[in-house]
């Protein structure tokens, strides 16, 4: 129906040849078509045809909205710290920092936001190399539950300013695991930080991490007794730059953070990451890789 006019258009010799895009909202997705349409003419220079081809383009439009959003947020990201820095450089050079005081709370905001571009940058760059494939990995067989356990003991200080509670249930199982360990200490410690930085004081986080020697899998949870996360975001939460709007007011992000965990868990390693949540109880976060070779007999972490 979109191309009856110039199907019209084309058969009275008003034009030989158009492009044009259509977009079919009938189906539960939006198709979008390319329609080239030319014309066939008779002998006698009499249009007798109209040929129409279509071709679909909606992924391509997709993706091309990708980058446009993509290119929006980072210049969002990389302007909010920037400002921060700025503002408070002027107000040193102006020298509004009358005391010690003042002056150590200036360069605190200075350095604080100056480490959030730091760790925006790397991880745009880092998902960046993922998906271009151009990461390095270095893989060799680890324990699983020592890497959870030294990324624990990093997040501790954390959680502890703000009367968290951690427990770790995690057997040691060595070299049960083929990975890269920088990388899978950065998923650990990368839900670790999310839990604890959505958990009211008070609450527990609770990490755990279990073999299924008859699926050749493990797999490691992070549950936490947070703000959770409403039904309608959790299929987005992983997605690159999304941020569960509800959730906005509890703790400030990039929205990078967990699609990396997703590129490094799944892309690198052909794992699967995954979140169960209930708002107002909490979330459970995890992922499950497979088993290098057969586990050892666990003893008590």
């Amino acid at each position: 129906e979109p191309l009856l006019p110039l199907i019209q258009k084309c058969r009275t010799g008003r034009i030989a040849h158009v492009r044009h895009e259509i977009a079919l909202s009938e189906a539960d997705q939006p198709v979008i078509f390319d329609a080239v349409l030319s014309c066939a003419a008779s002998e006698s220079d009499h249009n007798i045809a109209v040929v129409t081809v279509l071709h679909d383009i909606t992924r391509e439009k997709e993706i091309a909205q990708m980058k446009n959003d993509f290119v929006s947020h980072v210049s969002h990201e990389l302007k909010t710290p920037l400002a921060s820095i700025n503002a408070y450089a002027e107000m040193l050079v102006d020298g509004e920092a009358g005391d010690a005081e003042t002056l150590a709370t200036f360069c605190d905001v200075i350095q604080s936001q100056a480490q959030r571009l730091t760790r925006l940058i790397d991880d745009m760059l880092n998902i960046s190399r993922i998906e271009s494939g151009l990461v390095k990995v270095q893989k060799d067989n680890h324990s699983m539950a020592l890497i959870v356990r030294d990324a624990v003991e990093m997040i501790k200080s954390y959680a502890h300013e703000k009367n968290i509670t951690l427990h770790t249930q995690a057997p040691i199982l060595y070299d049960q695991v083929y990975i890269d360990r920088d990388m899978l200490a950065q998923v650990v410690v990368n839900l670790l930080s999310n839990a604890v930085k959505y958990t009211p004081s008070g609450g527990t986080i609770t990490v755990q991490s279990e073999v299924n020697e008859p699926d050749n899998r493990i797999t490691v949870t992070i549950t936490d007794t947070g703000v959770g996360i409403p039904p309608e975001d959790i299929d987005h939460v992983f997605d690159k730059f999304y941020r569960v709007q509800a959730n906005n007011k509890c703790a400030k992000g990039t929205g990078l953070g967990l699609n990396l965990v997703k590129q490094i868990v799944e892309t690198v390693h052909g794992g699967r990451v995954f979140v169960t949540s209930t708002v107002g109880q909490g979330s459970t976060f995890g992922f499950e890789l497979p088993l290098s070779v057969q586990a050892a007999q666990p003893s008590s972490l």
